[in-house]
């Protein structure tokens, strides 16, 4: 099935599912794009990235323009995955959100010592991001007591096939509410400004989130 057929079929079950549809058959359970419909290759690369994380395999999963072929941010006009695209990772992790968010809290003076682009995303964690219970980790990931691991774990996974020398980014969720509740909010605005620019009120079916 070519990318053009898939990226149709999403955005008629985005019209026409509820959400809480779309985020597992789309988003969760999947076999992600990047790996071709290869999914004993998709789950033995979660086993290496979970070893290398200690954390287990079944709590993570590829999103992203890596995961569904295409991005759904509409500014980039649902770009196509390519050879120079990064792959995203949700990692659900009360353990490591809560680490995490720990050592934003209590950044002090340290936040001087960051660069423009670091700063910046703070500032989107504290205003944003931490409300959905989410930390993404890839502008700041050198901050956190576990970043050099990780940061290493991600340069081994970038010499693994399917994901060989592209960038890997993580995304923290406290919990798999957490990243259900993100991504609901995420499509039902984007559904809303592709299908119902006007305001129409859309089925209250279709607008649940929850399974």
């Amino acid at each position: 099935m070519n990318i053009h057929t898939i990226k149709q079929r999403f955005l008629t079950d985005l019209k026409e599912t509820a959400v809480s549809e779309v985020i597992s058959k789309w988003l969760i359970d999947r076999t992600p794009h990047i790996f071709y419909g290869k999914r004993q290759l998709y789950l033995l690369w979660k086993e290496k990235l979970s070893e290398r994380l200690r954390i287990d395999s079944h709590a993570m999963c590829i999103i992203g323009s890596a995961g569904l072929g295409f991005s759904l941010n509409p500014n980039k006009q649902f770009k196509q995955f390519d050879y120079l695209s990064d792959v995203d990772i949700a990692i659900i992790s009360n353990h490591f959100f809560e680490l995490s968010w720990h050592t934003l809290r209590n950044i002090g003076s340290g936040l001087y010592l960051l660069d423009h682009k670091q700063k910046a995303s703070i500032r989107d964690h504290v205003q944003r991001l931490i409300y959905w219970g989410t930390i993404a980790t890839d502008r700041i990931i050198t901050i956190f007591p576990f970043g050099k691991l990780w940061i290493k774990s991600l340069s081994d996974m970038a010499r693994i096939e399917p994901t060989e020398d592209r960038k890997i980014n993580i995304r923290l969720y406290r919990d798999y509410e957490s990243l259900r509740s993100y991504h609901a909010y995420n499509l039902t605005k984007l559904r809303q400004e592709l299908f119902f620019p006007t305001g129409e009120k859309l089925n209250e079916s279709i607008l649940e989130h929850n399974p």
